[in-house]
């Protein structure tokens, strides 16, 4: 399906999923933030390797979706293998691997406001007898933006070799290397009382000399041993690097004045440096018990280091206008880059999971994991007037699992589960202790199945998770924390997806997502959290390829994204922005069983809306306008 939609990045990939939030950091950048049944994800992993998914202002991911063969994605808590991290739920990415058939695909994208995109991909045996095999994945993307002045460039390249050591042992390895430069924009401000600006949507109101450069180099190697009882041995290893040396930007830090359009930017300089160095191993094998030899064991141990260089300079501010923006702000002089911090994460964990079949058609899986978490951080920020250094460990903190599976028929099966995970907090009580960490636990009920040879697949889910001992201000103690915070998220998903008849693929979803915080504030309570989880969403994608008559070779699509209303509160005032339903169509032809091309026209009608609303001082974020994209596909 993503290929059918012409999907070029993981942004929007995941903005296909039900449920799912994407919040963009900025207009033309490399990344954006990622919600799940209103949590954030702060953790993807890559083959089942933790890999941190950054938030905020820091560096971005810079996951080019060239590399994957698909994505996966786990809603709600993921603790049994993740370890620490929010309880949202986890994105997991399949790399491409070797064939054993000679292969060569190639793409070339052309669209609206300059975007072009080319893509290479090789594969096949390199040695006679076929056990040694590769494949090399090339791709770059030059984009313009609907906004003024935006571009990005980012080229990729990805290399991957897979050996057979023997009949029942295969060892991979490979490399990646990404490059991202261009000059984003940050957003508009708002007026004072909740009302979004109204100004045209390629308004660019930051500085011209707006730049950021970013490198992601990631080395991986993994040894699978298949056994001879149906079970396996499985070792992985990632290390990546992820380098920002330049970003120098400034965007709007102030409410505009409806009378005149006055506002006011802030400038900064930024550099990032992360090392995440990533390992897991595990062993599943197959047993008999309880009359039955479909039971199975998994145990296995992980380990993530994370190392975080974060420095920065700046706040200098200048005036501007949004009804007549000056992008020629003085550049400012060079930054001490006396501000910042150095983040240390160690994480090392032992888990298992045992799948038992007590009866015909019922499986039930337990599972726990044992977690220690050392982390050093040191903060200096001058600006805010923040500077700590803190170490908080975590010793053998236990995440338990369970589940239960009936099959109802050989194509339908419910299920209901228990998840928990955990989240380690730096702030501290009014004892100078740190708070001990958020627990969040999620209890999931629904119905799977199965149709058309498994070309066709359908899930239904009730869900209610909860997150306790988040950080709230003590009251008595206003300066320190509270490990007493609570917040509710429930909801119901359904989703279809697959080939409904021959030539005929649907993808279809809907997501009721409700958030609450229980304990905490005023403040905290007023805040519902539906700037990150509308309360409906609903998603759809169909396409028909036509296979005789005609209109044989040619394919139709379209397609539907609609959310709730959004808002976020700032204080007292209520920034809002919907209910959005924005619509796309696409028609194709596919001249042999080599070429094929589409042409796609997304938000059709052209829907004036925000993506992203947040303060009156800036971070709101249009969408697109209407745009058209021309797909060339090769395979040969």
């Amino acid at each position: 399906m993503l290929e059918d939609q012409n999907i070029q990045s993981l942004d929007d990939a995941m903005r296909t999923v039900p449920g799912v939030t994407v919040e963009p950091g900025s207009t033309g950048g490399n990344h954006g933030n990622f919600y799940l049944r209103g949590y954030a994800v702060d953790t993807v992993q890559i083959d089942g390797v933790n890999t941190p998914a950054s938030t905020g202002n820091d560096l971005s991911s810079g996951f080019g979706m060239a590399m994957y063969d698909r994505i996966e994605v786990l809603r709600g808590p993921a603790g049994l293998f993740q370890g620490a991290g929010d309880p949202g739920g986890s994105i997991n990415l399949v790399r491409k691997r070797p064939k054993a058939q000679r292969e060569f695909s190639t793409q070339l994208s052309a669209g609206s406001w300059n975007r072009y995109y080319a893509e290479a991909d090789m594969s096949g045996p390199l040695s006679s007898d076929g056990r040694i095999r590769g494949r090399l994945v090339t791709a770059y993307q030059d984009q313009g933006s609907f906004v003024d002045h935006v571009y990005s460039r980012k080229p990729l390249i990805y290399g991957v070799l897979e050996a057979d050591l023997t009949p029942s042992s295969t060892l991979t390895a490979g490399a990646s290397h990404q490059q991202y430069k261009g000059r984003p924009a940050f957003g508009l401000p708002a007026y004072p009382d909740g009302r979004l600006l109204d100004i045209p949507r390629s308004s660019y109101l930051d500085p011209i000399w707006n730049h950021i450069t970013e490198r992601n180099t990631e080395y991986f190697a993994e040894f699978q041993n298949r056994l001879d009882n149906g079970g396996q041995i499985k070792l992985n290893a990632t290390y990546r690097e992820q380098d920002e040396p330049s970003r120098l930007f400034g965007w709007s830090d102030c409410a505009a004045d409806p009378a005149t359009g006055d506002s006011c930017l802030i400038s900064w300089a930024y550099r990032s440096h992360w090392k995440t160095h990533g390992l897991d191993g595990f062993i599943t094998t197959p047993f008999a018990a309880l009359g039955s030899s479909n039971n199975e064991l998994t145990l296995g141990a992980d380990y993530r280091k994370v190392h975080k260089s974060f420095k920065y300079g700046g706040g200098d501010g200048a005036p501007i206008n949004i009804f007549d923006p000056d992008n020629n702000v003085p550049k400012p002089a060079n930054y001490s880059f006396s501000n910042g911090n150095d983040n240390r994460t160690e994480q090392y964990g032992l888990y298992g999971r045992i799948n038992l079949r007590p009866a015909s058609g019922v499986l039930l899986s337990m599972g726990g994991r044992m977690t220690w978490w050392d982390n050093h951080a040191v903060n200096r920020n001058a600006y805010f007037n923040q500077f700590s250094e803190t170490d908080t460990r975590i010793s053998g903190k236990f995440t338990p699992y369970a589940g239960v599976v009936f099959d109802l028929s050989e194509q339908l099966s419910a299920y209901a589960s228990y998840t928990r995970i955990f989240a380690p907090q730096t702030a501290s009580d009014a004892e100078g202790m740190t708070l001990r960490p958020r627990v969040g636990q999620q209890y999931e009920a629904g119905l799977k199945g199965e149709w058309l040879n498994k070309l066709l697949n359908a899930r239904a889910a009730v869900f209610r998770m909860e997150d306790s001992n988040r950080a709230m201000t003590d009251p008595a103690n206003p300066l320190f924390s509270l490990a007493a915070g609570k917040m509710r998220s429930q909801g119901v998903e359904a989703e279809i997806n697959g080939r409904i008849a021959p030539g005929w693929n649907l993808a279809v979803g809907y997501a009721y997502t409700q958030t609450k915080t229980l304990e905490g504030t005023p403040d905290e309570k007023a805040q519902l959290y539906t700037f990150i989880a509308p309360r409906h969403s609903f998603n759809l994608w169909t396409r028909y390829q036509f296979g005789s008559g005609p209109l044989e070779g040619f394919s139709v699509g379209g397609g539907l994204r609609s959310v709730s209303r959004m808002y976020r509160l700032n204080g007292d005032v209520k920034f809002s922005q919907g209910p959005v339903t924005t619509a796309a169509l696409q028609i194709g032809y596919r001249f042999n069983k080599n070429l094929d091309a589409t042409l796609t026209v997304n938000n059709v009608f052209d829907k004036v809306y925000y993506q992203r609303v947040w303060a009156a001082y800036g971070s709101n974020y249009y969408g697109e306008p209407r745009n058209v994209m021309l797909t060339l596909r090769g395979k040969f």
